[in-house]
């Protein structure tokens, strides 16, 4: 059987196409990914965008047993937690899509984590 280059061509320009619909179907998904983290003790609920900002800051009553510096203090670092878990579900994410193992994902996967490490992966940020 003779190979056709037309039939190679258009094979290739399928696969194109495919990973192109992937990758704007990854990346709609990416924008609208949102994380919500509350602290241990309920007094602080945050939310934070794909890009790790805060877009949403709820304080419920127990924050008012807490000291002003210990307030500031569970509103930051529940928002790494949240940060942290925003890092772990884009991975998921870029797992799926694009597999595991692939360049892709070790790219995302290292941008993020090094953003947003996971609790105990930094103590300075």
């Amino acid at each position: 059987m003779r190979f056709d280059p037309e039939d190679g061509l258009r094979a290739f320009q399928a696969q194109v196409e495919e990973r192109t619909h992937e990758t704007l179907r990854f990346s709609a998904e990416l924008e609208a990914v949102e994380v919500t983290e509350r602290s241990p003790g309920g007094e602080v609920t945050v939310r934070v965008n794909s890009a790790g900002g805060l877009t949403d800051l709820r304080f419920h009553p127990e924050a008012d047993r807490v000291s002003r510096e210990e307030l500031a203090r569970l509103v930051l670092d529940t928002s790494r937690r949240a940060q942290a878990r925003l890092a772990e579900r884009v991975g998921a994410m870029v797992a799926a899509v694009f597999g595991a193992e692939s360049g892709t994902a070790a790219l995302i996967n290292e941008a993020y984590g090094k953003r947003y490490p996971a609790a105990g992966d930094s103590d300075e940020r």
